[in-house]
């Protein structure tokens, strides 16, 4: 037997019929937890025993919510008596955790990581995939998010790749020219180093993936001045200088 307490009152799951039977007559326990009524008791798709505790409607699809969580009553929905970590969504995951897991990335996040890689600035960047989206610290901790998952930065890495070979900035440039600076030794040239390391990084020349990833979070995309840099040979220091700042995360909800 489990217990989960849901706004303040405990709230049971039987593991099995044995447990369910000391409490209660089997017979009284719906076989479809589909189409059983509120309150009622209802066998899991895996034969555990847990009650009914809300039926409703959301977006025209039925759905009820137990003690492990929140399903829509479809025939291919399968409750398993395993208690999921949030009972009010369907995923059964909370908010981070879901953006965190998910592994394809949607129309709109492919939009995000491109309007940075583009350059602009992380939480515009977030406004413009995400129009809909108006608080400003729901904006800053979700654009902040997004960031740390392995399928937006895979993204930005895809988009800066595109941009620094239409730049003719290869990986083969890059070591000349590294291989240029440390031949000459030349003191001033250690903040061309310094950006170069950052293109190679950004690249995947250099370091391992979370030393990449953290380039890419740091850096958030080539500004057109930046190229302008680049292509022109002159003052690369500045490339260094106008990084991106991550969204501040200090306030939570």
């Amino acid at each position: 037997m489990q217990t989960r307490i849901i706004k303040g009152k405990e709230h049971v799951l039987y593991n099995n019929k044995d447990e369910a039977r000391q409490v209660m007559s089997l017979q009284d326990i719906q076989e479809d937890w589909r189409v059983a009524p509120l309150n009622s008791w209802v066998y899991t798709d895996d034969e555990q025993v847990c009650q009914i505790l809300e039926r409703g409607e959301l977006n025209g699809q039925a759905y009820v919510r137990t003690v492990v969580g929140m399903f829509k009553c479809a025939p291919t929905t399968k409750m398993s008596g395993e208690m999921r970590p949030n009972i009010y969504n369907f995923s059964g995951l909370f908010e981070e955790q879901r953006v965190l897991n998910k592994e394809k990335p949607s129309k709109q996040e492919y939009i995000f990581a491109r309007y940075i890689a583009k350059g602009e600035g992380v939480t515009d960047s977030f406004k413009k995939a995400f129009p809909d989206a108006k608080s400003e610290k729901y904006i800053k901790r979700r654009s902040s998010l997004l960031l740390r998952t392995e399928r937006i930065t895979t993204l930005i890495e895809k988009e800066i790749e595109k941009i620094l070979h239409k730049t003719d900035i290869t990986p083969e440039y890059l070591l000349q020219k590294t291989k240029e600076i440390v031949d000459k030794e030349d003191a001033r040239d250690a903040d061309k180093l310094a950006s170069l390391k950052i293109l190679m990084e950004i690249s995947g020349i250099l370091g391992k993936k979370e030393q990449k990833t953290e380039s890419i979070q740091l850096f958030q995309g080539f500004t057109p001045e930046q190229l302008e840099v680049l292509e022109g040979g002159k003052n690369v220091k500045k490339i260094a200088e106008q990084t991106r700042e991550l969204p501040d995360m200090s306030e939570e909800d």
